[in-house]
């Protein structure tokens, strides 16, 4: 009588065997007959039966799942949390990732994108609903090691700013003292402490890769390198410098036109020059009452 719905395999009626009957063809042939259409009916462990019904885990998990690699495979959580995709995607609701993300391909989404980790998308992008994307939101402190290309929303300047290649001034000298390297540059690197930069064509190669600098002085700066190099760069190599600057605040215009670089009047909160960076402005410019702006001795605000 196979399973009755809800799982459940009952033998058929003259079972079981009670001592002293004797067996016949025509019982064990029908008992045998139903225990096949019952295993028939299962899933084998060696994979080779496809389901034929929704399967109900009754809130209980499936473990041990290998990485998805086909379009039709179960998904591992991992895969979810730290997705890599090389084909194309096509969503019309809302994409939430926890992760960070990589996508090769091209990307089509019709409503939300929220990519909490860091996102990296090789291919196209089109988001044709009207929802948005929200990029990554955090402090001056909160910014990751930039790579050219990185976006992002920073709360401690109020300004959208991107992270972008600069070349580095001509390099003199490297030095080292243990993983400590010392670059001094020609003229002034114009770099502040925290900023990443990639020095490359060095000997030893000790002293290539991307690192995090501290600034010693306007033609120097040290870096800690992973190694301890045999001795000082005899061969300087070149660098550049990945630094994250403000999006935004071109000229514009009607049309194609970008001619008009537009500034407020007036100064609402309080401003502190980014180390490095002067400014200018249209005026009359006023600032508010109890409202500071404040300017490094080696920096300037030139009004117009």
């Amino acid at each position: 009588m196979s399973r009755n719905g809800s799982g459940t395999y009952t033998l058929p009626a003259g079972n079981p065997v009670v001592s002293g009957t004797t067996i016949t063809s025509a019982w064990a042939n029908s008992t045998f007959t139903d225990v096949a259409t019952a295993l028939t009916g299962s899933v084998a462990a060696d994979g080779q039966t496809p389901m034929t019904g929704i399967l109900n885990l009754g809130t209980n998990r499936i473990t041990g799942v290998a990485n998805a690699t086909l379009p039709s495979d179960a998904v591992n959580l991992s895969q979810l949390n730290n997705p890599s995709i090389t084909g194309n995607v096509d969503i019309l609701g809302t994409l939430h990732v926890v992760g960070a993300t990589t996508l090769d391909s091209t990307l089509a989404i019709g409503n939300n994108l929220t990519v909490t980790g860091n996102g990296t998308f090789s291919g196209n992008g089109a988001f044709n609903g009207t929802g948005n994307v929200k990029i990554a939101v955090g402090t001056t402190a909160q910014r990751p090691t930039p790579i050219q290309g990185m976006i992002r929303y920073n709360t401690s300047l109020g300004q959208y700013e991107g992270a972008s290649n600069v070349t580095g001034a001509t390099i003199s000298t490297i030095t080292r003292v243990t993983t400590t390297a010392t670059l001094t540059t020609a003229t002034n690197h114009n770099l502040v402490t925290g900023d990443y930069v990639t020095i490359s064509g060095a000997t030893p190669a000790a002293f290539n890769g991307t690192f995090a600098v501290t600034v010693t002085g306007d033609t120097t700066f040290t870096y800690t390198m992973l190694t301890t190099p045999a001795n000082d760069a005899t061969v300087v190599g070149t660098y550049y410098s990945t630094i994250w600057t403000q999006i935004g605040g071109g000229a514009t215009g009607g049309g194609n036109d970008q001619v008009f670089v537009e500034n407020s009047l007036v100064v609402s909160v309080n401003y502190v020059f980014p180390t490095g960076k002067n400014a200018s402005s249209v005026g009359p410019i006023t600032i508010n009452s109890g409202v500071s702006v404040t300017i490094p001795s080696d920096q300037r605000w030139v009004i117009l």
